[in-house]
């Protein structure tokens, strides 16, 4: 029995795109076409104003003859596995909601006489699955999104004919016509190819199904020849934990995969674009921690406009922007080599992907206002514009002490005053905790700061710990880890926000690069730490606190994120019992005598040193991993 899987749907909906991508991925399948490939009459009709022969010079009985005749001439022709654009329901409905137009007939009637005539074209012995593809439920909604999505405009025939057909699919749909229906929306290429070929396999077609979708973030790399591609690449990848990778590489793999020799000849810009994403996925899937994926080098127009169909919103497109002869002065090759390597770019329509660019970056300064550049451009998307607001657990006894020190920091340049600590999570305990206020302001000159009225300790004596950063500096990341943790969750649930400026809206780091961010100063916390754990007079809190803050550290890098020094304590002793780090309560070390309690010194002494030691455990484990690694690289 021979079978045949129909992509159907009202017009731009995609059928088309669908169906192309969807036949690369089924084996044996043939992609027949639209009927006017069928017939010969069709290239007739439509020499001339084809508008007019279809809503006008034709009868509907010629229109239908001539629809049903070449899709039973594409049934006899499609094999064993055919692949339709617009089977036989949604060829109904086309001429149905042309007969509507034409003739003024009700769509309802028009839908039964189209049927009669048709029926006799039906083919014999041969299974169909239909999938419909919808702008919108709503049939007014689906006119006019196929109307908006047209590139000429539309003459009032054809708006009607819109509506029309939009009515008949739906009249369709309620007495079950369509096996699968699937909402386009405004959702991006892959979600909707995905379904389809899950419809597929659900119906026993053998069907390569996408890869599970794993990517939060995608940038595409585009620019001429020495602009900056590579240079943001490695910034990206080692300033912002994206996973880089190289257009070339993916296109050859997936090259590889299908038995084609050269992906750039053996495949069309749409279809290189469709066999990328797919390695994308497939990336991802097998390497967890690439959620956020950079690719370089985009130089086809074409190629790179499909690449943001397929993946919507959470790609986006940067092209680096620099003139010829900064280009030349950065590299290593002759001019004439430069012009070369340009004219083949500029052919392939990479000049003119800075037209549909997301960003466009000037780099033609130094490398720190790259930096930088590249910094906004990966934290300007990552804040939560409408954050649940939690209530901060202030104690009683801090509250008008606090919104005090607030109002001294709050003018009209001041974006967020905030504790954070121990302060936010509802902690703290007096006689032993910081109070800690962060404060970001559009500018801070050093005689701002100078001259606010701020007290230099709190009440009973409590240390005051002001951190004080630009807006700038907070949209960019250049914030201690501590402090992008402390952002991230406000960020996140608002907590610890005593003033936050109307409609400011947070850039911070995602979790997985703000725990890079951790792990790269745990070196600095060590050191710290050593320090203290040394000195013949120790500073009992501080030792304390670098303990649990190395703890923070070693716990996010296994993805446990955790404020509370308690909480922390007891997550850390579960998670690593080898390192036998017996570290006293928050409760045990935060009574009145802590200051000159000998034997609670000691043992927090005793604690940081037993982690120190087990940090170094882990270090030689390290060590002796990458040994490894160079000399089986050595033997080979």
């Amino acid at each position: 029995m021979n079978v045949a899987v129909t992509l159907n749907g009202a017009d731009n909906v995609g059928k088309s795109t669908n169906a192309q991508w969807l036949a690369s991925a089924t084996p044996g399948i043939t992609l027949t076409g639209t009927i006017d490939r069928w017939d010969p009459q069709w290239a007739k009709v439509s020499r001339d104003d084809f508008s007019r022969w279809w809503f006008v010079d034709s009868t509907t009985d010629e229109h239908v003859d001539l629809v049903f005749r070449s899709f039973a001439a594409r049934c006899q022709g499609g094999g064993r596995l055919a692949l339709e654009d617009r089977g036989y329901p949604m060829l109904v409905a086309t001429c149905a909601a042309t007969a509507a137009v034409k003739d003024g007939t009700p769509i309802g009637e028009a839908l039964a006489e189209v049927e009669a005539r048709a029926l006799r074209y039906l083919p014999v012995d041969r299974r169909e699955l239909h999938i419909l593809l919808r702008h919108d439920p709503d049939p007014s909604a689906e006119a006019r999104q196929a109307l908006a999505r047209d590139r000429a405009p539309a003459s009032d025939q054809y708006a009607a004919y819109q509506r029309q057909l939009a009515e008949a699919i739906g009249l369709q749909i309620h007495r079950g016509d369509y096996h699968r229906l699937i909402v386009r929306g405004d959702r991006p290429l892959l979600d909707v190819q995905r379904e389809v070929r899950e419809a597929v396999a659900c119906f026993g077609v053998p069907v390569t199904l996408l890869a599970p979708d794993r990517v939060d973030r995608l940038w595409v790399l585009a620019g001429m020849s020495e602009s900056g591609k590579s240079t943001v690449g490695e910034l990206l990848r080692t300033e912002h934990a994206v996973t880089r990778l190289k257009i070339g590489y993916l296109l050859r793999l997936a090259a590889d995969r299908a038995g084609v020799t050269d992906p750039y000849q053996g495949w069309d810009e749409l279809t290189e674009a469709r066999m990328l994403s797919e390695e994308i996925l497939r990336f991802a899937a097998l390497n967890p921690g690439s959620h956020r994926i950079s690719v370089e080098s985009a130089h086809r127009f074409e190629a790179t406009r499909h690449v943001r169909q397929i993946w919507g919103d959470r790609c986006e497109i940067i092209y680096l922007d620099a003139p010829p002869a900064v280009r030349l002065a950065r590299g290593k090759e002759s001019p004439d080599s430069l012009a070369s390597r340009d004219a083949t770019k500029q052919n392939r329509g990479a000049e003119r992907i800075a037209a549909i660019a997301d960003s466009v970056v000037d780099n033609t300064g130094s490398l720190l206002v790259l930096k930088r550049a590249v910094a906004e451009l990966v934290h300007r998307t990552s804040g939560d514009r409408h954050p649940p607001q939690r209530e901060t657990p202030v104690p009683a006894s801090l509250r008008p002490f606090l919104a005090a020190y607030a109002a001294e920091l709050v003018d009209d340049e001041t974006a967020l005053v905030a504790v954070t600590g121990s302060l936010a999570y509802g902690n703290w305990q007096p006689g032993w905790s910081d109070v800690d206020v962060l404060v970001v302001r559009d500018t801070l000159p050093v005689r701002w700061l100078a001259n606010r009225s701020l007290p230099p300790a709190g009440p009973d004596g409590a240390k005051i710990a002001l951190s004080a950063f630009t807006t700038n500096e907070a949209r960019t990341g250049r914030l201690p880890p501590r402090l992008l943790y402390a952002l991230r969750q406000i960020a996140h649930d608002g907590r610890g926000v005593l003033y936050r400026r109307p409609g400011l809206v947070l850039h911070v780091l995602d979790r997985t690069a703000d725990e890079c961010a951790a792990r790269g100063d745990l070196p600095l916390v060590v050191m710290t730490l050593r320090r203290l754990a040394a000195r013949p007079d120790t500073d009992v809190r501080a030792l304390y606190k670098h303990v649990v803050l190395a703890m923070k550290i070693m716990l996010r890098a296994d993805g446990i994120d955790l404020d509370a020094s308690d909480e922390v304590r007891r997550a850390f002793a579960g998670r690593h019992p080898s390192a036998r780090v017996d570290l006293p309560s928050v409760t045990d070390v935060s009574h009145a005598d802590w200051r000159s309690d000998n034997e609670l010194t000691e043992r927090i002494r005793s604690a940081a040193s037993d982690l120190l030691a087990y940090d170094e455990t882990l270090g030689h484990t390290r060590d002796h991993g990458r040994t490894t690694e160079a000399n089986d690289g050595h033997r080979t």
